[in-house]
């Protein structure tokens, strides 16, 4: 059996598609859950599905030959977000240690310091950016508190970010990779200064470590700089995103914030609701080794999956009204796609939470309502979500 081909079910580039995809991948779900769009690609939409074949050992993050378009996301070749294991283990290990659960409580000190600081400033009744000065601002210091490295102006390292992952879209438009590239070389440029910095300036954080294993010849130079990119760059960009929905949450349904403010217990499944509706980074990627065949469909080795988290964490056999913002869906029965999954999950997945979750409480603690000042403005690609502003007002 082959699966039908239809582009028009995921109309990528249009923007009522960007908006709401929701309506598509319900149709998709029910019509054709394994569909081919074009010759080597192919939709999964089922959570059955994804949370079942996008873990076997088969499923490569690297692009095969036979879908090869070199991207500038080759310059992280270095890091695990391109290896498969075992390659991905050793990678994963020359940072793991600096992020367990115990760390991470000392880490999200950083976050209160840096998140005190913005609300000191803050005149109670006035428009303040939600996801750049509670989300953007906290996040970015506190891990280049962990790395140990001056956290500079985050905008245009968030901006840059945000340019070089465009040319992640399933059909980037043109130009896109002449802007991805420069976005690319700002970002290197700016991490390679501070660690040449750094080096003449030891100190205890993540990236002094990475520096001496690269003095004690354990690993390249380029490992210790695509590494620091990507823990420097990407540390705000994810929990940002879900610091500004779930404000958005609180705005609109002043029960949940009340809630949250009153029901500690509750507040770890509040935190996983916001990432199930509010994905950052919008579709999972891999590429089988092997042939496969997924609900009768044929899938020949070196094709491309694109597994969509919105559709997986909406998917209704799982999650019931899957549109509806509902905290007491249990941890157990609700996990989601929108921190990756299987290997790939994100390594830095429990510290995001953990900064979310305690921005969140001050939030709640602190104040007795969240207003939206105007519209928040988002920008989007098929691929990636973002804030560009979030204008609102705490009372």
């Amino acid at each position: 059996m082959t699966a039908p081909v239809a582009e028009d079910l995921f109309p990528w580039n249009d923007p009522d598609f960007q908006n709401d995809p929701y309506p598509w991948y319900d149709r998709a779900r029910a019509a054709s859950p394994v569909h081919q769009t074009d010759e080597y690609t192919y939709v999964l939409t089922r959570y059955d599905d994804v949370m079942h074949y996008a873990k076997l050992p088969i499923m490569s993050i690297r692009e095969s030959e036979k879908v090869a378009n070199p991207t500038p996301w080759s310059a992280f070749d270095n890091t695990v977000l391109s290896k498969d294991p075992p390659e991905h283990a050793s990678a994963r290990r020359l940072f793991s240690r600096w992020f367990t659960p115990k760390l991470i409580k000392e880490w999200v000190e950083y976050t209160k310091e840096a998140l005190d600081d913005v609300l000191a400033k803050y005149e109670r009744g006035t428009v303040i950016d939600g996801h750049y000065d509670l989300g953007v601002i906290p996040t970015h210091i506190t891990m280049a508190r962990v790395l140990d490295l001056e956290p500079g102006d985050p905008e245009p390292l968030f901006w840059a970010l945000w340019d070089a992952m465009l040319i992640q879209a399933t059909d980037p438009q043109p130009g896109t990779r002449e802007k991805s590239i420069k976005g690319l070389e700002y970002i290197f440029d700016r991490t390679a200064n501070l660690l040449h910095e750094k080096a003449a300036n030891p100190g205890t954080g993540l990236a002094d470590e990475l520096l001496r294993s690269h003095m004690d010849g354990k690993i390249s130079w380029r490992e210790v700089l695509e590494n620091v990119v990507n823990f420097y760059m990407s540390g705000a960009p994810n929990p940002a995103y879900l610091v500004g929905s779930g404000l958005e949450v609180f705005a609109k349904r002043p029960d949940v914030m009340r809630d949250f403010r009153d029901k500690p217990e509750i507040r770890e499944r509040v935190v996983n609701e916001v990432a199930r509706m509010n994905p950052v980074e919008l579709i999972i990627t891999r590429f089988p080794t092997e042939d496969v065949e997924i609900r009768g469909v044929k899938i020949p080795a070196g094709s491309r999956l694109k597994f969509p988290i919105g559709a997986v964490n909406r998917d209704p056999e799982v999650f019931p009204n899957p549109g509806e913002f509902d905290y007491n869906r249990p941890i157990d029965a609700s996990r989601n796609l929108t921190f990756g999954l299987g290997t790939h999950a994100c390594a830095g997945q429990l510290i995001a939470r953990a900064e979310v979750q305690h921005i969140f409480t001050v939030v709640a603690e602190q104040f007795d309502s969240v207003e939206i000042a105007a519209e928040p403005e988002r920008v989007r690609t098929d691929r990636l979500v973002a804030f560009k502003t979030q204008p609102l007002i705490l009372h």
